[in-house]
């Protein structure tokens, strides 16, 4: 879970479980937000989204 963390500060999104921050992922989905809110524009914090998930699948097809 470390490398998916690592790319998630990346990217400025947080990793969280299906029931809100700090809970646990049910049958292995997870929800995904972001981080920044305030000091960005919409564009970059969509941007962020983007590359971070795309990053982040891509790193899970990779392990799998």
């Amino acid at each position: 879970m470390k490398i998916f963390q690592q790319i998630a500060d990346k990217y400025y999104v947080q990793i969280r479980g299906i029931h809100s921050e700090h809970s646990k992922s049910e049958e292995g989905i997870y929800d995904i937000s972001n981080k920044r809110r305030l000091g960005v524009t919409e564009v970059q914090c969509v941007q962020n989204m983007i590359d971070g998930v795309t990053a982040l699948i891509a790193k899970k097809k990779d392990l799998d």
